[in-house]
């Protein structure tokens, strides 16, 4: 859950990948995966990474991340 301090600081969010809704980094995970042949980051919320969703290219483990 993320904390007062962060909900209320907006330059503390990002926009899942998966869901295309905003979260806060403290609830979210960045997955590293490959497009056009380079490595890019993704920001997914916790939701999406223990639901499931991986960038393209993913190759490693995600363990469950509470939500």
């Amino acid at each position: 859950m993320p904390s007062d301090k962060a909900k209320l600081n907006k330059a503390l969010t990002a926009t899942c990948v998966a869901c295309n809704k905003p979260v806060s980094t403290e609830s979210a995970v960045a997955l590293t995966g490959i497009e056009d042949g380079h490595h890019k980051q993704y920001t997914v919320c916790n939701k999406c990474a223990n639901g499931g969703w991986r960038p393209p290219g993913f190759v490693g483990m995600l363990s469950f991340r509470r939500e």
